[in-house]
């Protein structure tokens, strides 16, 4: 196999791994010790759905943005193998960082689903970290490679949560 190929499949694989997997089981895991009597799932059959919902809203978001990164952009999530082009279409209209807005809202719903306040914490700790990437990290490095078409797109889409009555001049 190719190795660019190899690190975006790794990438995939990771990503997933760590929202789907490691993630909520590390939230049930410390929840043990600070929840003891934690519920495996909400009970609720009505915050059970609006969980389920609130996941599957946040991984299409994060499928969506990785597949115009490959279709549109020609690369992929992972920094080794970014995309060649500017993308501002799609989610990317409305939010900079529409690939963190999915995983964010992912883990926020997992926490909902499985009933952890410590994956609720887990899902604050990524935002966080998320956030000071992208403003640190990320969106210089997009100025650099991108130019003004970057820098007029900063100024009109935020960086993370959509503003509504932004999505009207769309």
């Amino acid at each position: 196999m190719h190795k660019d190929k190899v690190i975006e499949v790794s990438t995939y694989i990771g990503v997933a791994s760590a929202i789907w997997v490691i993630s909520p089981a590390l939230g049930k895991f410390v929840d043990s010790f600070y929840f003891p009597y934690s519920k495996v799932l909400t009970e609720s059959l009505a915050i059970l759905l609006f969980g389920v919902c609130v996941v599957l809203l946040g991984t299409i978001l994060a499928i969506w943005t990785i597949v115009l990164f490959k279709t549109r952009g020609n690369g992929t999530p992972n920094p080794k193998l970014p995309p060649k082009r500017f993308i501002a279409s799609g989610p990317y209209r409305f939010c900079r960082n529409p690939m963190a807005l999915g995983g964010f809202l992912t883990l926020v719903g997992e926490a909902i689903v499985y009933y952890s306040p410590s994956l609720l914490g887990i899902s604050v700790l990524f935002g966080i970290i998320v956030y000071f990437n992208a403003k640190f990290i990320e969106e210089p490095e997009l100025k650099k490679r991108f130019g003004v078409p970057y820098e007029d797109y900063l100024k009109r889409v935020p960086r993370f949560f959509p503003y509504s009555w932004k999505w009207c001049k769309h």
